[in-house]
């Protein structure tokens, strides 16, 4: 079974993804009032992976930091805060290390929340390259977006930044010259990497204790 916190993310991303399928339904090419509905579904689900993203990958991070047994262990971005909050600019990791001595889990685990914000904060590109990045800098982990499925023999992941550009076409450009018959597949292939992130990501921390601030 999957912990608690993927379940969650989980069943958060179906909860989200349902506005974007209905609304696509009411798509009509022989409406041109209803010229903006693909477009207006792609937004959507794409919110809707977006958040999944973080949601899970905060329950990584937390998971790896709360588990870490050695400072090795620590994801980049929980290294640089704490060399940002406890160093002196630039300082190296082992001076800070060596400051910290037998307090760095209880500091890390401390200064956890901080840390994701930041990450996430600065974190709006739910790319194959930004879901990976965001994943190694806050949980340590390898690269997920080779595991995710293909669409028509192309790899998910440029199926995915394909449709994140055309996302920001329609936003910014007002270019909404696609129907249901693009976004269809993209939802498919969203239902598809939500799947192998999620299962990924428990492999990675299902096994780990739970967080301790002790």
């Amino acid at each position: 079974m999957e912990p608690i916190p993927i379940q969650q993310a989980r069943a958060r991303y179906a909860e989200l993804v349902a506005g974007p399928r209905d609304l696509l339904a009411l798509a009509d090419p022989g409406d041109a009032r209803a010229r903006l509905i693909p477009a207006s579904s792609l937004v959507f689900a794409l919110g809707a992976w977006e958040a999944f993203c973080e949601e899970l990958l905060r329950a990584a991070a937390v998971g790896v930091v709360g588990a870490a047994r050695g400072p090795q262990d620590l994801p980049k971005a929980i290294r640089e805060t704490l060399v940002e909050i406890t160093g002196e600019p630039g300082e190296p990791w082992d001076h800070v290390l060596k400051r910290l001595g037998g307090g760095w889990h209880r500091a890390a685990v401390r200064h956890l929340g901080r840390s994701l914000e930041h990450r996430f904060r600065h974190w709006n590109t739910p790319s194959a390259a930004g879901v990976d990045r965001l994943a190694e800098q806050v949980a340590g982990m390898p690269p997920i977006s080779p595991r995710w499925p293909s669409v028509d023999g192309h790899p998910g992941a440029d199926v995915l930044d394909d449709a994140i550009r055309r996302r920001g076409e329609a936003v910014h450009l007002a270019r909404v010259d696609f129907g249901a018959d693009v976004i269809v597949p993209v939802l498919d292939l969203l239902d598809g990497i939500v799947d192998v992130t999620a299962t990924t990501v428990a492999r990675r921390i299902g096994h780990l204790p739970p967080i301790t601030s002790g």
